[in-house]
């Protein structure tokens, strides 16, 4: 019988070489998972994904109604709608966007409904370029979040993301969040599957909905009373994802080759790290260079790449930082007021009842489109390995620009 690692080897020889954006990504995805219903409304620097699905639905590549709306409120009420009559359906946003749908949001998750949305994140108050304040704002809304690094990421991610929010233990809507223009517009080479092999990993919806039929007309009751059940189920729910997409993706491997750590985290030269920089999105792949670097030097240090935001996995965290004297975190959000970022906070609240914890450090950086730099890095770097030395941190947040 062939290894795991011979068949996943053979696999890869099935996929196809592409050079792809982001956003191209993101709409073959949406295609090879065979989406049943799509609406978009255009915000840069989403716009490209639905022109992209457009044109398979023009050229007889996809048999998918896209229907076209004013607004991403009326957008995400579309979805609503078709998801609720067993539909697979995809959509995408950013921005204002993700702000002006944020009451639909609410109404998805209510009804737990297994929506798929592509978000390059993009900042709201300033202009147009990557940020990761839309969907942090996002974060009680009830939809889970996962972070992807890359354009390969993008696309895997997205067709595991109906995987995870069809399962029956979790049945709730999902953002798959990227890096406006630096990784939605950029290009890359990478492995595209059949769709054979797409269609074995990801079989048709299954609706486990009985409320819409059209011989049988109703009003539906989005206001309910019982909100303090449902909610709480709806948590129960997303704890229970964090199972499913460790599941996925060892599935995902198993399939195509490709594995994302345990699917919640990454981590990289952990083992015997006293330092470590944690962070999400395609600052990653700065920090793999820069742990590679120090490494070089003798340095003890490792990075942990943060993929799903909600659920936020806690326990996992709990597990590695007893091993670490410091974490840094890089993150593209501030929360106002809090003078932190939002993943600084999730990781300081994870950590606070370890008997042994590390010291923890925030780095905000690259708000607006600003460039994280290969020096910034280095700089967050340096500053953890001189808390794990000394066991103190002379500030605590750090605002990259300061420098």
């Amino acid at each position: 019988m062939a290894s795991r690692a011979q068949t996943a080897a053979s696999r890869e020889t099935e996929q196809t070489v592409d050079f792809l954006t982001g956003n191209e990504a993101a709409a073959l995805a949406a295609k090879m998972a065979r989406v049943q219903v799509i609406s978009a409304y255009p915000i840069t620097p989403q716009t490209t994904i639905v022109e992209k699905l457009a044109e398979y639905i023009a050229n007889g590549d996809l048999e998918a109604p896209c229907i076209n709306v004013e607004g991403e409120h009326s957008c995400m009420a579309a979805i609503y709608g078709a998801s609720l009559t067993g539909a697979r359906t995809f959509t995408a946003s950013s921005g204002q966007g993700i702000a002006y749908m944020h009451e639909q949001l609410f109404t998805v998750h209510s009804q737990r409904l297994p929506v798929v949305m592509a978000v390059p994140n993009r900042n709201l108050a300033a202009h147009i370029l990557c940020d990761h304040g839309d969907t942090m704002a996002q974060s009680t809304t009830g939809w889970m979040q996962l972070f992807a690094e890359n354009q390969q990421e993008v696309l895997d991610t997205i067709l595991q993301a109906y995987k995870i929010a069809e399962d029956k233990r979790v049945l709730m809507p999902i953002m798959v969040c990227y890096d406006g223009f630096i990784t939605s517009h950029t290009g890359a080479t990478m492995k595209v599957p059949s769709q054979e092999e797409v269609d074995s990993f990801l079989p048709s919806r299954v609706n486990y909905y009985d409320q819409v039929n059209p011989d049988d007309p109703l009003v539906l009751q989005i206001f309910r009373y019982d909100v303090m059940q449902f909610e709480r189920e709806h948590d129960e729910a997303l704890q229970a994802a964090k199972t499913v997409i460790a599941e996925v993706n060892r599935e995902y491997d198993e399939i195509f080759g490709r594995t994302y750590g345990d699917g919640l985290v990454e981590t990289v030269q952990c083992e015997d790290a006293e330092a470590v920089i944690l962070t999400s999105h395609s600052s990653a792949g700065i920090a793999r260079t820069v742990v590679d670097e120090l490494r070089g030097e003798g340095e003890r240090i490792g990075l942990i790449r943060l993929r799903s935001f909600i659920p936020f996995p806690q326990e996992r965290m709990r597990d590695l930082l007893p091993g670490f004297k410091a974490v840094a975190v890089l993150e593209r959000n501030e929360t106002h007021g809090s003078g932190c970022g939002e993943i600084y906070k999730e990781l300081r609240s994870a950590a606070y009842d370890l008997d042994s914890r590390p010291r923890i450090l925030d780095f905000i950086g690259g708000l607006g489109g600003a460039d994280i730099t290969i020096d910034h890095v280095r700089s967050v770097a340096r500053a953890a390995l001189e808390a794990a030395k000394t066991g103190s941190v002379e500030k605590q947040v750090t605002w990259l620009d300061k420098l």
